[in-house]
């Protein structure tokens, strides 16, 4: 019989429910409180009986998704979204771990046990994923200090020696803003795999060393995605919101994805109708022929460089092989 367990994760403990009993557990290295607690109730074959169902929540979700993988535990990751339409539609007014945990669990009721799915760690995904994040970081925290000494230049009291220690962080954080770009090549480059997947992104005008690491995390975590999928990944897929004859603002994209992500597509994109010969011919057939506006037709060009990207990617392509290639994801 199988077993379905809903787990809200939070830094410090999983809060477990099985239809039946409530539990808390710490959220640790292992999660050894949690396999001693699923043995004793479900026997030495828990693996095979349980079924988890959980949001992830970042970081603190990867014991839990580590553990399934390691113990080949089928599992289903709700999306954050239609988790929380999924509590208002059961009535939750209280939002408590316990309150989740139960929440989640009752979700099963509409999956199918196909839904489910032992969790792929790719340890280079993972560790491009922590380097981009900190990466992504960094740059904030640049931006902000830089435009503080800005500001600064207009103040009255500011010393010399503060200018000089905040001129001093800015620099540091330069520095290391280096180091990571340069740490992200290394990794691609010591696995013969991801050296040629990063030379082939990097063959396509327009696309540089962050963004090519970022299409590769993207690539590498969802391996199995197809067009649409990477599409709405990335937040570039169109959603249309009508009611009656009421039409909000006609088609947007939905912004679900990573931002940051959009935000290196965008400046490839803006790298790419400059050097780029066909997405700058395609940025102007719509802009020309077809009467987009700008904006409109540069997000359409931002999906287009997704998935040739894709295409460079699944296919182990370089871009000067596609352009004589006649493959409908160049044709504008």
């Amino acid at each position: 019989m199988t077993e379905y367990i809903g787990i809200d994760i939070s830094k410090q403990t999983l809060a477990v429910w099985d239809g039946t009993h409530e539990d808390e557990v710490p959220n640790e290295k292992g999660l050894k409180t949690l396999k001693k607690l699923l043995k004793k109730r479900y026997g030495g074959k828990w693996n095979q009986a349980v079924r988890f169902i959980y949001e992830p929540t970042g970081p603190y979700s990867n014991y839990l998704r580590v553990v399934a993988a390691e113990h080949e535990v089928r599992v289903y990751e709700v999306n954050p979204k239609k988790s929380a339409n999924f509590a208002k539609v059961l009535g939750n007014r209280s939002k408590t771990d316990a309150v989740d945990a139960k929440m989640l669990y009752s979700f099963h009721l509409l999956l199918k046990e196909r839904e489910f799915s032992i969790p792929a760690i790719d340890e280079i995904a993972e560790q491009l994923g922590a380097e981009l994040g900190s990466y992504e970081m960094i740059q904030k925290t640049r931006a902000m200090l830089s435009n503080h000494l800005q500001s600064l230049e207009y103040k009255s009291g500011v010393t010399r020696k503060l200018k000089d220690s905040l001129e001093k962080e800015l620099k540091h954080l330069d520095t290391m803003e280096d180091q990571l770009e340069n740490e992200m090549e290394a990794v691609a480059e010591e696995h013969e795999e991801t050296r040629e997947d990063l030379h082939h992104l990097l063959s396509m005008n327009g696309i540089g060393v962050i963004s090519a690491m970022n299409l590769l995390y993207l690539f590498r975590k969802y391996p199995g995605a197809n067009r649409t999928e990477i599409t709405a990944l990335a937040g570039l897929d169109p959603v249309r919101r009508q009611s009656g004859t009421s039409l909000n603002g006609g088609r947007k994209i939905s912004r679900a994805g990573d931002p940051m992500l959009r935000k290196v597509l965008y400046l490839a994109c803006m790298n790419g109708i400059q050097h780029n010969d066909h997405i700058q011919t395609f940025y102007k057939h719509l802009i020309t022929d077809n009467h987009k506006k700008p904006k409109v037709a540069l997000v359409a060009c931002m999906r287009k460089l997704l998935l040739i990207a894709h295409h460079l990617y699944v296919t182990k392509s370089t871009y000067r092989l596609l352009e004589h290639d006649a493959n409908p994801c160049l044709t504008p």
